[in-house]
């Protein structure tokens, strides 16, 4: 994880117990290899779904050249996933969810970064064609934590709680079982650390 983005959940940490809050460390846990795994295979699964809608929409086969590469490559694969594979990625994926719940026992709030690593440059996610699995070690080297909040049903809020050294925004991410805590702790964290009146460099104004 970048240094910028480890001090901007750091210091949301250290803003949260100045506000009465008592922070621990190292409580959830998931297997990330297990998760894209699964998660690859649900995809692959729902966009052959999507093919077949595109199908009836348009009375004739989609051509590949109708759908961006990445697509095309999930729907090739989910052609050749099986049932049982899908139910054990569903089954893969309620396991993962019951470790995360495990580690979370006794504790309200999850604070993780939202990405990884700053904003990179444009170009940089580029998707990869050559697998659905290519797609998700791209994606999950940036997000990290983040599929895990579709993964269990969690609620989540990004808040902007840090900047890169030219003004770029770093999320915080707080995910809990429901929303109302995170609305209170984001209302609080935004007197705490206020971001509206911050701006990258090159900023050109608004309604640009």
């Amino acid at each position: 994880t970048d240094r910028a983005v480890v001090a901007a959940v750091e210091a949301t940490g250290r803003a949260l117990e100045r506000l009465g809050h008592e922070i621990d460390t190292g409580a959830a846990a998931f297997d990330a290899d297990a998760v894209a795994d699964a998660i690859a295979v649900l995809h692959n699964v729902s966009n052959v779904q999507l093919y077949d809608l595109a199908r009836a929409h348009l009375g004739r086969e989609p051509r590949e050249d109708e759908f961006e590469a990445s697509t095309w490559v999930m729907i090739r694969e989910g052609w050749n996933t099986s049932g049982v594979a899908y139910a054990d990625a569903i089954d893969a994926l309620h396991a993962q969810t019951r470790r995360f719940a495990a580690g979370m026992r006794g504790h309200d709030v999850l604070l993780v970064p939202t990405l990884l690593a700053p904003p990179p440059p444009y170009g940089v996610l580029d998707q990869p064609r050559g697998s659905t699995r290519a797609f998700f070690d791209v994606e999950f080297a940036h997000t990290g934590w983040t599929p895990m909040a579709n993964v269990t049903g969690w609620a989540a809020i990004s808040l902007p709680l840090g900047s890169t050294a030219d003004g770029l925004p770093i999320g915080v991410q707080l995910m809990a079982p429901e929303e109302t805590i995170l609305l209170q702790l984001a209302a609080a964290l935004e007197q705490a650390l206020p971001w509206a009146g911050r701006r990258p460099a090159g900023w050109v104004g608004e309604g640009v």
